[in-house]
């Protein structure tokens, strides 16, 4: 357990939920547009609050992809089982992921990995990659440097990153196939976001 896990399992954590609603069908056109062309039927959004991207990718997608969740929050998961019922919404969080290695076709992050400490992101990362059969996705706050965010009083919740670097730097085989920035305009916070593929996926 961490700092910030802490705070995010707590009534902090269901503060965020209950404050931020969102607009699920406003991501609809952005997540197809960067999932368009590839075989993708079985996500996993580590992090996923209350649903609102399984919702908009439920949409995108249709009714064959299975889509999962995975949120520290019990809130958060409740709220995220009464959004997208279809979905499976699992207790848990990114350091331990409860799933066999290459479960998922796609796994992915968004507003989640900003929220790690910078000691405590390998971990999270390499769940991630451990769990993922071919690609995985951040939707983040993108800066070069570290830079911490001051977050509603505490300055140990939230930092910008390049964390395109970060995937990279642990698994140079990572290739980054898809890149771009999505905005209010697309239904997001202001975030850069990067798809990377397994080089190596077809021997898994």
């Amino acid at each position: 357990m961490t700092q910030q896990l802490n705070a995010w399992k707590s009534e902090f954590g269901d503060a965020y939920t209950d404050r931020n609603l969102g607009e699920p069908e406003r991501r609809i056109t952005a997540f197809t547009k960067m999932l368009e062309g590839l075989d993708i039927q079985k996500i996993l959004e580590v992090g996923c609050n209350r649903g609102n991207n399984l919702v908009a990718l439920r949409l995108a997608l249709g009714e064959p992809a299975q889509l999962e969740g995975i949120e520290p929050n019990r809130h958060a998961a409740e709220v995220a089982r009464q959004n997208e019922s279809r979905a499976t919404i699992h207790d848990g969080d990114c350091f331990a992921l409860p799933f066999e290695d290459h479960s998922f076709d796609l796994l992915f992050t968004c507003g989640v990995l900003i929220h790690v400490a910078l000691a405590d992101l390998p971990r999270a990362m390499k769940e991630i990659f451990r769990v993922s059969s071919r690609y995985l996705l951040a939707v983040e706050y993108c800066a070069e440097e570290e830079t911490v965010i001051a977050y509603r009083g505490h300055n140990d919740l939230l930092w910008k990153r390049d964390f395109l670097k970060h995937y990279l730097t642990l698994f140079p085989r990572l290739k980054l196939i898809r890149q771009g920035f999505w905005g209010p305009q697309d239904g997001f916070d202001d975030c850069g976001w990067w798809l990377m593929e397994k080089a190596d996926h077809e021997s898994e």
